[in-house]
């Protein structure tokens, strides 16, 4: 924090030597975009002082009434489940389906038959993730003491239930938070960054533990039935994890952490990668706006809404700082008065500075090189994605509804790898517009082409690269007699 404030005061003294309104502006921006990075560094730091988490001991294993519930919607991957069904401790699996597709449900429903599962489908998809749930969950109100929460790509380890419903024996505990690891993917996108999900959300997590903050992450988690039932359920909103995070800590009820691991997919390639950025986006806005009211924060701890606040606001008050600087800075530039070159080193730092964990992993596994590259090249990846972020925060604050994405599971097609830039069409042309007018020189339009550049230079590979098959459709076995009507509730209900 000293170094950030050190930072600012530089900025600001050098804003106010210049005195114009972009100078301002620029001494603003910078500050926002440094706060990524001293966070990073703060929770890495955080992390490597938290000790080992202590599960506790075998004796204190409660008897639970435990199903595994797996939200799907078209992308139902059936050996996903059924690796996950194979747990030590007696659970029962159920699959809350908002396909679409008639061959997917066709197809789901022979598995939950030859397998025993339970299928519930509704006939109206509202509230996105947490209306399915819910749905789900009212189905199924008093026959389970926990739910095992799982994407549709999650496959638990056959010990989930038993370690995780330790934790459950203390009665305030609500949720028992598993820790999420890639699985090597099919394609080269996801095996090279998907490693960064391992680092990333290790350091996260442990850094935010150490300072008294657990989240719910969606999925990969043991939530009490009674603690759901209290606080009404999962929040409607797309970011449904952070909601109901909050919703549990203002009742009282704790969430813990467990070393316990589940593995997931990573996004298959570039526009996968970039549906999970807008979907993040959105969310964040949707929740800074609706959930952070002063009635909706009774009961938390300062901490921990600083925490929650911060960490959500990072990405999209990253995204229009990063907007904000780029105008600025032309204008700066064009007056005679470019920002010092320290803001741009601290900037780069900073935005890098998430990254350096799996970059040090690498470094330390396979040469300093690995890393070094590793580093520039998912530098770059993030980058990229400045303009979808952006357009995503700025239709949300004008109001229009966050949307709940769900990730691609298969790798596009060409057509539509071109048709997922349409965000830099519209903001690259505004945005070179803007630095142009407030510059007065028509060079100053370049000043927005950089992640341009680079968002078509992750896209191309994609329009060359060979299709990788989905995992999901390979995996179900096919059936050609079992009703699909979505207005169905419970099928294929284990006897």
């Amino acid at each position: 924090m000293s170094v950030w404030v050190v930072l600012v005061g530089g900025v600001v003294v050098w804003a106010a030597g210049v005195g114009s309104p972009a100078a301002y502006a620029f001494c603003v921006a910078a500050p926002l975009l440094w706060m990524t990075g001293m966070r990073a560094l703060a929770l890495w730091l955080r992390a490597g002082l938290l000790p080992a988490t202590v599960e506790p001991g075998e004796g204190s294993a409660p008897a639970l009434r435990v199903a595994l519930l797996f939200c799907v919607a078209d992308d139902a991957d059936v050996r996903s489940v059924e690796q996950s069904a194979r747990q030590d401790v007696g659970v029962d699996v159920v699959v809350l389906d908002d396909s679409r597709d008639p061959a997917v449900t066709v197809r789901l429903a022979a598995a939950a038959a030859a397998h025993g599962w339970t299928v519930i489908r509704r006939s109206e998809r509202r509230g996105f993730k947490a209306g399915n749930l819910n749905h789900g969950l009212g189905v199924l109100r008093g026959r389970y003491d926990a739910y095992a929460l799982c994407d549709s790509d999650v496959v638990l380890p056959s010990d989930f239930v038993r370690r995780t419903s330790l934790s459950l024996a203390d009665p305030t505990v609500a949720v028992v938070q598993a820790q999420p690891v890639a699985r090597r993917g099919d394609t080269w996108f996801a095996r090279y960054f998907g490693p960064l999900l391992d680092s990333h959300l290790s350091v996260t997590r442990r850094g935010r533990e150490a300072a008294g903050v657990v989240a719910f992450l969606g999925r990969g988690a043991l939530i009490r039935a009674a603690a759901l039932d209290d606080v009404g359920g999962v929040p409607e909103t797309v970011a449904e994890d952070l909601a109901l995070t909050v919703s549990l800590r203002r009742r009282g009820w704790r969430l813990v952490n467990t070393d316990v691991e589940f593995s997931e997919d990573y996004p298959v390639d570039y526009r996968s990668f970039r549906t999970q950025m807008r979907k993040t986006a959105e969310g964040a806005v949707e929740f800074l706006r609706g959930h952070v009211r002063r009635k909706r924060r009774r009961g938390l701890l300062r901490r921990e809404l600083c925490d929650l606040v911060l960490e959500t606001a990072l990405l999209p008050m990253t995204a229009v700082a990063g907007a904000v600087a780029l105008v600025a800075g032309a204008a700066l530039a064009a007056g005679g008065y470019p920002p010092p070159l320290g803001v741009a080193v601290a900037s780069a730092l900073a935005a890098l500075a998430p990254l350096l964990p799996e970059a040090v992993r690498r470094g330390r596994d396979r040469g300093v090189a690995a890393g070094a590259v590793f580093l520039v090249v998912a530098g770059a990846l993030y980058a990229s994605t400045m303009f979808v972020v952006l357009s995503a925060v700025l239709r949300t604050l004008a109001g229009r509804r966050a949307v709940f994405r769900i990730t691609p599971k298969r790798a596009a097609r060409p057509a539509q790898l071109l048709g997922m830039l349409h965000p830099e069409l519209v903001l690259v042309p505004t945005l070179a517009g803007l630095a142009v007018l407030v510059s007065g020189a028509p060079v100053f339009a370049l000043a927005p082409v950089g992640a341009l550049a680079l968002a078509i230079a992750f896209t191309v590979p994609g329009l060359r690269a060979p299709r990788a098959a989905p995992r999901a459709a390979a995996r179900m076995p096919v059936a050609s007699a079992v009703g699909s009507d979505h207005s169905s509730v419970a099928v294929a209900a284990p006897a």
